[in-house]
C-alpha cells in the first residue's frame, strides 16, 4: 500500500509492510529506539507513541470546540498496524525532545526533578501518555493524569514520584486554552509538543491528507479479493505479535464510512448509529451514546486501559466473539442491533441482526463470507426516557483484566412499573447471553423507591432467577460455582447502583 507518514518532523514512505506492528517500523526501519519493546501485548505502555489524526477519523473529542483541529492520542505501537498511520502524524519520544530546550520538555523536566524516572525503561511511555493528557480537551487535573497513565507500568515502583510529577504539571498547565487549535499552539510554544504539530495542523504534506479525514476504500485490499478485516488490532497482534511475511489486512479504521457516531432512522424509529471502526474511547465520549445510556461514561475505566481504548474498535470487540466481552455485554444490555454488510458496501445492501442472534457458538458468529460488521445501532431513547442502565464486572484484578463474569441491565420505570427490562451476562456460557427468565421476572414489577424492603426482595428474586438460568463452565478465571454465584451478586450490585439512594443496600446487606 502506498503510504506516507509524518514521523516526528519529516514525511516518510515506509518500506516496512503495512500489516506490521508500527513498533517494528519505529525501532527497525527508523532506528528510533527510545520507543521500548516490552510486553508486546499492550499491557505495559513502554512502546506508547503519540498519534495525530483528524478528529474526523472518529467522533470529535468530548469538549472539542473545533472539528478541524487534529487530536493527539497515545497508543501502544506494538498493537498498532503501520498502515493505520497513513497520512497521520507519528511522534516518538525523540520527536518530543528534538525541539525542546536542552532536550527536555516540561513533562520530561517534571520527571527529572521529581525523581520519577528510575531505571528509565518505562519513562518514554509515561511521558508520551502525559503529553497526550495535556493535549486533550478539559482542564488538566490529577485525576485525568492518573487515568491517562493507567496503561503504563513502572516495575521500579516509582508511582509516588510519577504522581508528584503529574501534580506539578496539572498546576503548571492549569491555564491552557480550551479551544483545540489554541491549545495545541500553546503546547508547542511551551515546548510540550514539537513544532511539526503546527505544520500537520495546517495540512502540510501528502496534499493535506493529515487533516482531510480521507480514509481509504482500498486500505489493504489485494487484487485477489478482500483481505482479513482488521479493526484496532488490539486482539489480533496479541495473538500474532510477529505477522507472517505478506500479511495484508484490510484496515477498517482507515476506511471511509466505518467510523463516526450519529443518528439514523430505521423503519420510522430513531437509532444511534455507531460506526464499527469507532474506538472504545469515542464510544464512551460520545454525547449521543451518553444520552441513550445515562451514566455509561462511568464504566469506561472497566475496559482495558486508556492506551487500548484509544485504539480498540467497537466492531472488533464484537467480531472477536469473546463470551465475556465487556462491550458486548453493554450493547446487549442496551438492545443493540448490528448492521452487517460486504466489505466496502457499508449500509448499502446490508442486513440487520439483533446482537443476541449474532453469536452462534464459542468464537462463532453469524457473519457470512466476505461480510463485516459495518455499524452498531442502539435505541435513541433520549434523555427524557428515564432509562436506567448499569454495568458490572468481576475479574481477578480490579482493573486492566478480562472479566470472569460481567452483566448489564437496562429498563425504564413507567407509572411505578418496570418496562423494557433487559439483562445480559458474559462468562456464563459459550456465548454472551440474555437472561430472559430473570428479565421476565423484572418486567412489570412494581417499583416503590420509598419501600426499600420491597426493592430488596425484588433484587433477591431477580438475582436468584439469574443464577438458576445459567450453566457456566469453570476455567482459570473462575469455577462454575464461582461464576454462578457471582452472576447473582452482580445482579444485586445493579440494584444497589440504581437504587442506592433509596436504602436498598442496607436491606440487602444488613
Amino acid at each position: 500500500m502506498d503510504m506516507k507518514i509524518l514521523v516526528n518532523d519529516a514525511w516518510v514512505e515506509p518500506r516496512t509492510a503495512y500489516g506490521s506492528p508500527a513498533l517494528d517500523f519505529i525501532r527497525g526501519e527508523m532506528g528510533l529506539t527510545g520507543t521500548k519493546e516490552g510486553c508486546r501485548e499492550g499491557d505495559c505502555g513502554a512502546c506508547a507513541v503519540l498519534v495525530g489524526e483528524s478528529a474526523g477519523y472518529g467522533s470529535p473529542p468530548l469538549g472539542s470546540a473545533s472539528p478541524r483541529a487534529p487530536r493527539y492520542l497515545a497508543m501502544p505501537s506494538c498493537l498498532l498496524a503501520l498502515g493505520d498511520l497513513d497520512g497521520k502524524h507519528l511522534i516518538t519520544i525523540e520527536g518530543l525532545s528534538a525541539g525542546a530546550p536542552e532536550g527536555l520538555t516540561p513533562v520530561m523536566r517534571a520527571f527529572l526533578e521529581e525523581n520519577a524516572s528510575q531505571c528509565g525503561f518505562c519513562s518514554p511511555g509515561f511521558i508520551v501518555s502525559l503529553s497526550a493528557w495535556l493535549a486533550a480537551p478539559g482542564r488538566p487535573e490529577l485525576a485525568g493524569a492518573m487515568t491517562a497513565v493507567d496503561g503504563n507500568l513502572c516495575r521500579c515502583t516509582g508511582y509516588g514520584s510519577i504522581r508528584r510529577a503529574a501534580e506539578r504539571l496539572a498546576r503548571e498547565f492549569a491555564d491552557l486554552p480550551a479551544t483545540d487549535e489554541e491549545r495545541l499552539a500553546a503546547l508547542v510554544e511551551r515546548g510540550v509538543l514539537p513544532r511539526s504539530v503546527l505544520s500537520f495542523m495546517a495540512g502540510a504534506g501528502r496534499e493535506g491528507r493529515g487533516l482531510a479525514t480521507a480514509g481509504r476504500e482500498d486500505s489493504g485490499r489485494e487484487a485477489g479479493g478482500p483481505a482479513l478485516p482488521l479493526g484496532g488490532g488490539t486482539d489480533h497482534y496479541v495473538r500474532n505479535p510477529d505477522p507472517e511475511s505478506g500479511f495484508s489486512p484490510s484496515l477498517l479504521r482507515s476506511m471511509k464510512g466505518l467510523s463516526g457516531i450519529g443518528r439514523t432512522r430505521l423503519s420510522g424509529t430513531s437509532w444511534i448509529r455507531i460506526g464499527a471502526a469507532s474506538t472504545v474511547r469515542d464510544f464512551f465520549a460520545s454525547p449521543l451514546v451518553r444520552e441513550a445510556a445515562p451514566g455509561i461514561e462511568t464504566f469506561e475505566g472497566e475496559f482495558a486501559s486508556t492506551l487500548i481504548r484509544n485504539l480498540a474498535t467497537i466492531g472488533g470487540n464484537l467480531a472477536n466473539a469473546s463470551p465475556v466481552g465487556d462491550i458486548t455485554s453493554i450493547l446487549m444490555g442496551l438492545g443493540a442491533r448490528l448492521v452487517l454488510g460486504a466489505m466496502g458496501s457499508h449500509d448499502a445492501g446490508s442486513r440487520i441482526l439483533p446482537i443476541e442472534d449474532f453469536f452462534l457458538g464459542y468464537k462463532r458468529t453469524a457473519l457470512e463470507e466476505k461480510e463485516i460488521i459495518a455499524a452498531i445501532l442502539i435505541p435513541d431513547v433520549g434523555t427524557d426516557s428515564g432509562l436506567l442502565f448499569s454495568f458490572e464486572k468481576i475479574a481477578k484484578r480490579r482493573r486492566l483484566d478480562i472479566a470472569a463474569v460481567n452483566t448489564a441491565i437496562s429498563f425504564r420505570v413507567e407509572k411505578g412499573r418496570v418496562r423494557g427490562a433487559r439483562i445480559s451476562a458474559g462468562g456464563v456460557a459459550a456465548v454472551p447471553m440474555l437472561l430472559g427468565k430473570a428479565a421476565a421476572l423484572l418486567e412489570g414489577a412494581s417499583i416503590d423507591r420509598k419501600d426499600a424492603q420491597s426493592l430488596a426482595a425484588l433484587a433477591r428474586s431477580v438475582s436468584s432467577a439469574a443464577e438458576e438460568e445459567i450453566s457456566p463452565i469453570g476455567d482459570v478465571r473462575g469455577s462454575a460455582a464461582y461464576r454462578k454465584r457471582m452472576t447473582g451478586r452482580l445482579v444485586l450490585a445493579h440494584f444497589v447502583r440504581l437504587f442506592g439512594k433509596d436504602g436498598i443496600a442496607k436491606e440487602l446487606f444488613p
